[in-house]
């Protein structure tokens, strides 16, 4: 079933013309609360629901072209190649110096991923609590963590560094004074967002999902990239003798790829996870945005409202999906590329000093188009509408309300980035409980048994939960697009959660309020 963001219009027609006067001035202030003056042609243009059509369907087809050319060289050239270099001549016994318990590293994995999602799940729990806390928390830490990184700077003698950790101190400082006051409305739109997902649990069933799909890809890709270096002679296997005619067989794949292979490659890799992650945006954008206009579709972990927005986003939006991970994707290669020619030794200072401003200005330009396509695809997962479409509407979203929505995400980000590193904190800890239980496991490291054992599971902790909390994350992102576009129908269907948005909203502009 899909949903109609213009259901209740026209209803309530009795109420007077005070009634709707009120509506319009509370989605004006809402939208625009530090700009009231501006000219009456600068009005708000609300999104509506697409007709059902397969939009910028050119790029779908280009990326399941990309995956087919990926599996036919990973099954011609691949295949062939990591068997030839496994088996090795066939006449000697491969032997394995390795003393590393893979079954105990199994095995350590599997209770690690499980004590991370006890954990992120507990985070979820924790954030519906106290959210204004846990902003207010993260915001001191990031201070606390900047200021600790010019102590470091200044205790190793790094003058340089220090000076330019402090400036970034204070400017930090200077941020968080600027924003402490809206850490109201951050925490009304974190309690929000988690409300939606957790009514609707599937979508973490189907982010894990999608991981693992990513995971099966790379896998896949990896195979391709050695068949590559093979078929290209960059492959070589040195086999050592051992004792009682026993060998030991290395396989090193090194030298320079051509840049043509390089590029095609790499991107790939790079377009296959952005699609992969933007496909969940999408599909998120489309469970909020339904429990916020139609929440009797949206109660349930496996609501139609996941059905409906899994099937939008793998068919009549997917387009949208791959062009819009495609201009990242193209800007990531460029970047590794200007990367590698940046290690090369033959470059002189003038080469390296241009390659570096050229790897800075491609950083800048992929945050950016990144940062945008964050809420480009809130859009196309709401209404369905082409990625350029999208685009127009987030241009609107940033001038009509510019600060207030880079501002309410970034502290809700630093939040969930915080509990991210808590969750790898205490999935670490599980990782040394391991090591003393089960010392076997990690006995293969030596003395570093007890730094691999928290770092892997560390790894393994910060990974599990970054996939839960980047749902969270879409979902708030979804909530203050929502706000700013459907105000009324967020009180009629959900009274108590508007009721501390807008409380919040009221003491973030008290005077600007208008409600």
């Amino acid at each position: 079933m899909s949903y109609n963001p213009d259901y209740k219009q026209g209803q309530g027609g009795g109420g007077g013309g005070g009634t709707a006067e009120g509506e319009d001035h509370l989605t004006a202030t809402l939208i625009d609360p530090e700009n009231l003056d501006a000219p009456p042609g600068q009005s708000w243009t609300k999104g509506e629901p697409q007709p059902k059509a397969c939009r910028d369907a050119w790029a779908a087809v280009l990326f399941y072209a990309q995956l087919i050319a990926i599996a036919v060289v990973a099954g011609y050239l691949g295949v062939p190649a990591v068997e030839k270099f496994s088996s090795g001549d066939g006449s000697s016994t491969t032997i394995s110096t390795s003393t590393v318990d893979y079954a105990g590293l199994l095995y350590a994995s599997l209770i690690a991923g499980g004590a991370s999602f006890a954990f992120s799940a507990l985070s979820l729990s924790v954030m519906s609590c106290c959210p204004k806390v846990l902003i207010q928390l993260s915001l001191l830490f990031s201070l606390a963590l900047s200021a600790l990184m010019v102590a470091v700077s200044f205790y190793y003698g790094q003058i340089v560094g220090g000076i330019f950790g402090c400036i970034f101190f204070l400017l930090s400082v200077c941020y968080a004074c600027a924003v402490w006051r809206r850490i109201p409305f951050a925490a009304a739109n974190l309690t929000t967002g988690l409300t939606a997902v957790k009514k609707n649990a599937g979508t973490f069933v189907l982010a894990y999902s999608i991981t693992l799909i990513s995971y099966g890809y790379v896998m896949l890709w990896m195979t391709a990239t050695v068949g590559v270096y093979d078929k290209e002679g960059l492959c070589s296997q040195t086999t050592i003798k051992m004792a009682e005619g026993k060998t030991t067989a290395t396989t090193t794949c090194a030298g320079k790829l051509a840049w043509g292979y390089f590029f095609l490659l790499l991107l790939a890799l790079f377009w296959s996870q952005q699609v992969f992650q933007n496909t969940m945006r999408v599909i998120v954008a489309g469970i909020v945005s339904t429990w916020w206009f139609a929440p009797d579709e949206a109660l349930s972990c496996c609501s139609a409202a996941i059905k409906d927005s899994f099937v939008r986003a793998t068919t009549s939006s997917f387009g949208s999906i791959c062009f819009g991970s495609l201009l990242v994707a193209i800007i990531q290669t460029l970047r590794a590329m200007v990367e590698s020619a940046r290690s090369d030794p033959d470059n002189d200072g003038c080469a390296a000093f241009l390659l570096c401003i050229v790897d800075c200005l491609l950083r800048c330009l992929e945050d950016i188009l990144e940062y945008f396509n964050k809420f480009a695809y809130i859009y196309v997962g709401m209404y369905g509408y082409s990625y350029l479409e999208a685009g127009k509407n987030v241009m609107t979203l940033f001038q009509q309300k510019g600060w207030s929505i880079i501002i309410s995400d970034n502290l809700v980000s630093n939040v969930l980035s915080l509990f991210c590193l808590i969750v790898g904190g205490l999935t670490g800890c599980v990782g040394l409980v391991m090591n003393e239980i089960e010392p076997s496991w990690f006995a293969g490291y030596g003395s570093s048994a007890m730094g691999v054992a928290f770092g892997f599971s560390f790894l393994v902790g910060i990974v599990i939960s970054a996939i839960l909390l980047s749902v969270v994350d879409s979902s708030v992102n979804t909530v203050l697009v929502s706000f700013a576009e459907a105000p009324q129908e967020f009180e009629e269907n959900h009274p108590e959660l508007s009721s501390q948005m807008r409380d919040a909203w009221r003491e973030v502009y008290p005077a600007e309020c208008g409600f």
